[in-house]
């Protein structure tokens, strides 16, 4: 099994846990920037575990304006994750949420030249229309 389908699995699962458990978190009343600010220092911790174990080499300073814009894109949709959780049903949210490779698939089109199979395509506007229905 390639490395990468064992990461992306790995991450479906950890994620679909995160719904679940993050509703749960809101529904006891906790707000939802205390948990995105809870959850962000863990999340800091984890990864500084991850990279002392890793050792992965630093950052060139050409590098640093894409990957904050990459932590604050991140922790902004976070946070907008956990306020739509605390208002709306988890089974809504989750899913709804969970199409924003929609978003990443349109900019690969318009700023890396990337194009979709038509399997592809044609899962794109089934998960818009799938989008459309959950809202409903």
């Amino acid at each position: 099994m390639p490395t990468w389908l064992i990461f992306a699995v790995l991450c479906v699962g950890v994620w679909g846990v995160w719904g679940f458990v993050a509703k749960l978190t809101t529904a006891q009343g906790v707000h939802p920037l205390t948990l995105s600010a809870i959850s962000s220092i863990t999340g800091v911790i984890a990864t500084w575990l991850v990279w002392f174990s890793v050792q992965p080499p630093f950052l060139r300073s050409a590098q640093l304006p894409m990957t904050v814009l990459t932590g604050l894109c991140g922790s902004l949709g976070a946070v907008a994750f956990f306020l739509a959780l605390s208002h709306g049903r988890a089974s809504i949210v989750v899913p709804m949420s969970a199409l924003y490779p929609a978003i990443t698939i349109l900019l690969s089109l318009i700023f890396l030249g990337e194009q979709p199979s038509t399997p592809q395509t044609l899962g794109i506007i089934l998960a818009l229309i799938a989008s459309v229905l959950l809202g409903m």
